[in-house]
């Protein structure tokens, strides 16, 4: 019951109930106190509930701030108001007199001051902008973006940072200085700054917090009005759009109210254009339809010839008669001076009195059409074959009739028509004199042509004949018009690849050595020595057959293929034909002459695996006939070579 009493007293304790009379205080209790441990531990206690009881009071007032501020967040429309109004709850709480927010521009990256209160500087009056974000990101407030931390500092801290460089000194000095970050997306944004420049006033850690509150309010509300701003300018763009919508809407539907009364009258205009009418007859119904529009009863259509260079008018029409007046020499009339320009016009009486007063029409070209009594005149070129060929004009002399705008757009959408009627009547013209030309130019080309081919395939026969020449002389002898040894080391590879292919069939390789060749040479002659070795190849073409393949590799050595073997009784048949041919005599130079040859025989087996290999097998079966007296033939057999070589060695 002693404590519950001591804590009543405690709570309700004030300065202005008890006074300064300590001693009062301490004789009441003295009474009641039956230890002094217990008296202080409730002292302690007693001083524990004032600091609580004084907390309490200020996180209630803190409480009703932050509550405002935030109600200002969630209802302010600029963020003037919402600084201002932060600004008076938050001197409610703190010293907050000199208070000022920075922000960084995200499009010039440049430090502004949106809201600045200052009981000593304003320096918003002493600098320019650029020159106001320099001195900031140079002091306090660039140090905080920087950092995006908040910073608490004092007179010792601030001299400190301006001795290791890190700011700049900068407006007056103050005893204590609080910044806080505006954060958006982990980076500094802007600071929201609070300094005193007395001893009394100087903030700590629950200042730090309540700064950070507030500065999540103002990013908050930041991005809210940010939001709505451009909500509100989608939605004046979307309003601007949906009223020029409306209106082309409503341009669109008189458009086509228009038009649909002009429909029935284009149409027709259409149609006559797509008829095949003669020209007078076309340009009548021509004119039939556009005076049903416009007032049409002055009207001519006029034509430029650029070859004559000369003006004239298929249609002309008044309210007198229809007639075509004659043409005229291009000069410088009203209709000449409307096809140079290549424009519409609209002109009145007196724009043509200022035009020839300016010297710009009828110089050269006499009045006609009655000029001076027109009011109003309109015309339009017409395009044929995209360039300016001609005009459609319209004019009256009546005070009460005007051209508009519109008659203009109709006269233009004619002028098409007749400029598409008049390009299908000189394409159908064209069209007939091209046909007449281009069937003379046919038969002409035609005949060119038929002459060219025949030359040209007698060329292509002759080139032909050329090239088959040319694969022939390289690939035969010129002497004896036999494959040379390039053409016959070719088949010889195609026989070996062959009984690869099949080992179950053969070949035979006769190598023939002419004797007595060098005799001849040196005695009667090389001429006699061509004419012998062409006898020779004619006299073994007789010993070979069809399929098989003779050849000359030089000089006077002969090689035969003999394709299609059964063994060596084929070879050895040739062989004996082919020496008895060689036997009988020559005629050389008018003398008769005698000859033999050396032959020596390859037969192919499994072991052929190049045509190296068996030519050099022939060879020396060729060389081993001729060490037997020459005039025979010797079939290559590995043991009787090998002999032969080691009897050569061993004379």
């Amino acid at each position: 019951m002693l404590i519950l009493d001591l804590l009543l007293e405690a709570a309700n304790y004030s300065p202005d109930r008890y006074g300064h009379d300590q001693m009062d205080f301490d004789v009441n209790l003295a009474k009641n106190r039956p230890k002094t441990s217990e008296i202080l531990r409730l002292q302690k206690r007693i001083v524990r509930l004032k600091t609580l009881a004084k907390q309490y009071k200020r996180s209630e007032c803190a409480r009703d701030a932050l509550i405002a501020i935030s109600n200002i967040a969630s209802t302010v429309s600029c963020p003037d108001d919402f600084y201002e109004g932060v600004h008076n709850h938050l001197k409610q709480l703190v010293s907050a007199d000199n208070f000022f927010v920075a922000w960084v521009c995200p499009k010039t990256g440049k430090i502004e001051i949106p809201f600045y209160r200052d009981q000593k500087d304003n320096c918003t009056n002493y600098y320019d902008s650029d020159t106001l974000s320099d001195v900031l990101e140079s002091g306090l407030t660039g140090y905080v973006l920087k950092t995006a931390k908040p910073f608490l500092g004092n007179k010792e801290t601030l001299s400190q940072l301006i001795k290791e460089k890190k700011i700049t000194k900068q407006g007056s000095s103050c005893r204590s200085w609080l910044g806080t970050p505006i954060m958006k997306q982990d980076k500094a944004v802007g600071v929201v700054v609070i300094q005193s420049y007395t001893e009394e006033d100087s903030y700590a850690q629950p200042e730090i917090e309540l700064m950070s509150f507030i500065c999540q309010h103002i990013a908050g509300m930041t991005e809210r009005l940010k939001q709505n701003t451009q909500l509100e300018k989608a939605i004046s763009m979307r309003t601007k759009e949906l009223v020029l919508a409306y209106n082309e809407l409503k341009q669109e539907i008189n458009e086509r109210s228009n038009a649909e009364k002009l429909q029935k009258s284009l149409f027709d205009i259409a149609s006559l254009c797509s008829a095949k009418t003669e020209d007078n007859d076309f340009y009548q119904e021509l004119y039939k339809i556009l005076n049903q529009l416009i007032d049409a009863k002055n009207c001519y259509i006029s034509l430029h010839d650029p070859i004559s260079n000369s003006l004239y008018f298929p249609f002309h029409s008044t309210k007198q008669k229809q007639s075509n007046p004659n043409g005229r020499p291009f000069a410088d009339g009203l209709t000449e001076y409307l096809i140079k320009h290549k424009k519409p016009l609209i002109l009145t009486h007196q724009d043509i009195q200022r035009m020839i007063n300016d010297k710009k029409i009828f110089q050269s070209t006499p009045y006609c059409l009655n000029t001076q009594e027109i009011k109003q005149w309109m015309a339009v070129p017409l395009h044929i074959h995209h360039k300016v060929r001609g005009a459609l004009v319209l004019h009256h002399s009546d005070e009460d009739t005007e051209f508009q705008a519109k008659d203009l757009d109709i006269l233009k959408f004619v002028s098409q028509h007749i400029a598409r009627a008049i390009e299908r009547k000189e394409a159908i013209e064209a069209t007939q004199k091209n046909c007449i030309e281009l069937e003379r130019q046919v038969e002409i080309r035609t005949n060119e042509l038929a002459t060219a081919n025949q030359e040209l395939e007698k060329e292509i026969q002759r080139r032909k004949h050329v090239e088959l020449q040319l694969i022939y002389d390289a690939k035969h002898d010129p002497l004896t018009s036999l494959p040379n040894r390039s053409m016959f080391m070719e088949r010889l590879k195609q026989a070996i690849n062959h009984i690869k292919r099949h080992p179950e069939d053969c070949f035979a390789l006769i190598f023939i050595d002419l004797d007595k060749f060098k005799l001849i040479n040196d005695t009667l002659g090389h001429l006699e020595g061509d004419r012998f070795l062409v006898e020779t190849a004619d006299r073994l073409k007789l010993c070979v057959r069809q399929n098989d393949t003779l050849g000359r590799l030089g000089g006077d050595e002969f090689v035969v293929i003999l394709d299609g073997t059964q063994g060596k009784n084929n070879a050895i048949e040739i062989a004996d034909r082919i020496l008895q041919l060689l036997s009988q005599p020559y005629t050389l130079n008018h003398h008769k002459f005698y000859s033999s040859a050396s032959i020596g025989i390859a037969i192919s087996d499994a072991n052929t695996q190049s045509s190296e290999a068996i030519l050099k097998d022939a060879d020396a079966a060729m060389y081993l006939a001729k060490s037997k007296g020459r005039g025979r033939y010797v079939i290559h057999q590995p043991i009787t070579i090998a002999s032969v070589k080691t009897t050569s060695k061993t004379t």
